[in-house]
């Protein structure tokens, strides 16, 4: 594997105001701050409302004068943390569908990673659960790290990272989440735990899988061969200076990838979005909402780099304010 440190530059943060998104802007912000990002905090004024399971209807004499007022006095409210702590950062208030809005703002920036909560109010709310949040993971041009929910432990030092959980099936996509978990790692200097599920074989006549069955000699191999991969895997990446514990296990995917973060008590779970096998089944459907929502802590997904675009600059749907400050 590459060990190409992967450049974090440019953050966005798209948030909706709630006490939520505020609890997941202190992650955007230590980010920022940990590899001297700048961070870019949109709000989305939804003027499109659900109609049917994923079909919206437009209602934009519903924005007025005295609601985009309103936005940008929350705007400049809830970025009071920001500015306390000089960081440098942007704001962009736009309006229309909201996940469309924020895959084109990803992609103009264009962003390095895309930092979000999974809970909100209104707009965003709808936003980030069910298929949408499926939908932004695999169209955003760059990893999203999620926040859904936390015990208090985790990151209670903003940008405090000691222990990395990184799920791998081998393919490319996975071989770049580790890359990912290695440039958090040797910032924090965490230890990562790159894990391996064995996982059961599908039937494809039911969408569930079938349960592995202890067939000894074939247990054995498939685990003998995956600690070697893994082994591989681990050499590669010495030369990062990170400590890699290398673990097999056997069982559903989405739920041994928790069972593993709550042993570990992961400060962060890395993925690998459309990858093969086990993690590609993962990352689609309800798995997803799973690893996101059954997570005690963040969750970083990390897309192929050649499905990441980088579009030259272009205008964003209608923007409304657009305000910039330099830390000084």
């Amino acid at each position: 594997m590459t060990t190409a440190r992967t450049p974090i530059e440019r953050i966005l943060f798209p948030t909706d105001f709630s006490a939520f998104s505020a609890h997941a802007l202190r992650h955007a912000m230590a980010l920022a701050r940990r590899f001297r990002a700048r961070l870019k905090v949109a709000h989305v004024i939804p003027h499109v409302f659900p109609s049917g399971e994923s079909d919206y209807f437009a209602a934009p004499w519903l924005m007025t004068a005295e609601t985009r007022q309103r936005v940008e006095e929350e705007m400049k409210r809830f970025l009071a943390p920001v500015r306390e702590a000089r960081l440098d950062y942007q704001t962009e208030i736009n309006e229309g569908d909201p996940w469309r809005q924020i895959v084109a703002l990803a992609e103009d920036m264009p962003a390095d990673l895309v930092v979000m909560g999974t809970h909100g109010r209104g707009g965003l709310e709808h936003l980030f659960l069910g298929s949408v949040a499926e939908k932004l993971i695999r169209r955003l041009p760059c990893p999203v790290l999620t926040v859904c929910h936390e015990e208090g432990r985790t990151w209670e030092a903003p940008g405090l990272i000691n222990r990395i959980v990184c799920a791998t099936d081998f393919s490319e996509t996975s071989g770049e989440a580790l890359q990912m978990a290695l440039d958090f790692a040797s910032e924090s200097e965490a230890q990562v735990t790159l894990l391996n599920v064995i996982e059961s074989t599908p039937d494809f006549g039911d969408p569930t899988y079938i349960a592995l069955p202890y067939m000894g000699p074939l247990r054995q191999d498939l685990e003998s061969a995956a600690r070697e991969r893994l082994r591989k895997m681990v050499e590669g990446a010495e030369e990062t200076g990170v400590k890699i514990v290398a673990r097999v296990v056997f069982g559903r995917a989405y739920k041994e990838i928790l069972r593993a973060a709550a042993e570990e008590r992961a400060d962060l779970v890395v993925v690998g979005a459309q990858g093969h096998g086990v993690i590609e089944h993962m990352l689609s459907g309800s798995n997803a909402q799973h690893v996101i929502r059954g997570a005690t802590c963040p969750v970083l997904t990390v897309r192929p780099v050649k499905a990441r675009r980088r579009p030259e600059a272009k205008p964003v749907g209608l923007t409304l304010a657009a305000t910039a400050a330099a830390s000084s």
